[in-house]
Formats: C-alpha cells, sequence, structure tokens
C-alpha cells in the first residue's frame, strides 16, 4: 500500500484528489493538510511514501517544504503540483522533487504519477516536460554563443557549421555522433574538421578538444 499526503491549499482540490486516490486499492491517503508547516509537523508521525503538494503554498511554498522534507526524509517522494509551467520548476528540482504535474491533470496520470514516483522514478507532465526541454536548448543555445564569442576574441573565425561542429567536438562527440545530430555525412564532419584543424593550426584531435574546452574556461 503507498501511503499518501495531500499539501494542497484549496479545498476542492485537496479533496478531489482525496476522492481519485482513495477510489484505488494500491494507494491511500493517510494526510490531507493545507500549508507546507503543518504538512512538516505532520510527517514523523504520518510516515508518507509519497507527498502531493501545490508548489504554491502560502507562507511556505511547497519549495521550501520539499527542502526541508527531502533533507530530513530524503526516502519520501515529492510531487509538486502547479497551475502553471514557470520557473519555479526549475526552483522545485533544485530543492529535490520527485516529479511535476500541472493541476488539470487526469485522474490516471495523477495515479500512475504517484506510483512512478513510489518506485523511486522521476516524473514529468507534458507540459512541464516541453518546458524543461525548451530550456536546456536554451542553455544550449547560450553556451554556444559564449563558445563563439571567445574564438573570435582569440582571433579566430568559424562558419556556422563549423561552430556546430566545433562545439561538439569539445564535447567530445565521435565523428559518427556529430554526423547524426548534424544531419550530415560522416566525409563531410572529416572535411570540416580538417578545415577546422587548419585554423587553429593544430593536428592533434585530442589537443583540439583540449583548446575548445580551455576557450569556455
Amino acid at each position: 500500500m503507498i501511503h499518501v499526503l495531500i499539501v494542497e491549499n484549496q479545498r476542492l482540490l485537496r479533496d478531489g484528489m482525496e476522492a481519485i486516490i482513495e477510489r484505488t486499492d494500491d494507494i491511500k491517503v493517510i494526510g490531507a493538510v493545507d500549508n507546507g508547516e503543518i504538512a512538516i509537523k505532520q510527517m514523523e508521525h504520518l510516515n508518507p511514501d509519497i507527498v502531493i503538494m501545490d508548489i504554491h503554498l502560502p507562507q511556505m511554498d511547497g519549495i521550501r517544504t520539499t527542502k526541508y522534507m527531502k533533507e530530513k526524509y530524503p526516502e519520501v517522494g515529492v510531487i509538486l503540483l502547479t497551475s502553471k509551467v514557470d520557473d519555479f520548476i526549475i526552483s522545485g528540482i533544485n530543492a529535490g522533487a520527485d516529479g511535476f504535474l500541472v493541476k488539470a491533470v487526469y485522474a490516471e496520470r495523477l495515479l500512475e504519477a504517484i506510483r512512478i514516483a513510489y518506485r523511486g522514478e522521476t516524473i514529468f507532465s507534458g507540459e512541464v516536460a516541453q518546458m524543461l526541454a525548451t530550456r536546456i536548448r536554451q542553455l544550449t543555445m547560450n553556451n554556444k554563443q559564449i563558445f563563439t564569442l571567445r574564438l573570435e576574441r582569440l582571433g579566430y573565425t568559424f562558419t556556422k557549421r563549423e561552430i556546430d561542429i566545433a562545439f561538439l567536438l569539445k564535447e567530445n562527440y565521435t565523428n559518427q555522433q556529430i554526423a547524426l545530430k548534424l544531419f550530415l555525412g560522416e566525409g563531410t564532419v572529416k572535411n570540416y574538421i580538417s578545415e577546422i584543424y587548419n585554423k587553429l593550426n593544430i593536428r592533434n584531435r585530442a589537443k583540439v578538444i583540449e583548446f575548445f574546452g580551455n576557450v569556455t574556461r
């Protein structure tokens, strides 16, 4: 039996989740509270397996509550609920949350998330996963821009495609991996790498990778 503590300040949502969970045979709600401070006090004697908690709680918000819970009860899975996909999700991940769901989630998705978190796995609803993927792409793009700028400051000028390949070389990608990543033939990749070697006046791949690594430090 999976024991669940619900932490949600909106009573309608709290009661709704409790009703959904109580229809199952393998999950049981052992507590339902409306703020983080009470939830922390309830943890020791309730001993839940999973905590489902609103990220935007009043007073002690879901992020601070999660951080406290994961420090004191690291074995407890914490799923955070959000009404909108925003930067608080990143803060929640840093606090140790095991998953995120948008509040407009279907009943079956909620139950699935509880079971997944109970197995020790991480769960993200589609909207949250999409937001994280976008942020990762933005981070990669920004890193590439910094990489390009620093090369230019050192007096090196590369084409956009050469930068793409140089950036992947820096990450220790093989020629085959670069080809697959950029949808190029391996022969084409080799030609680009040869041109990069010429511009750097370096003939050793390991030294090129080391050089590019130093550029971003």
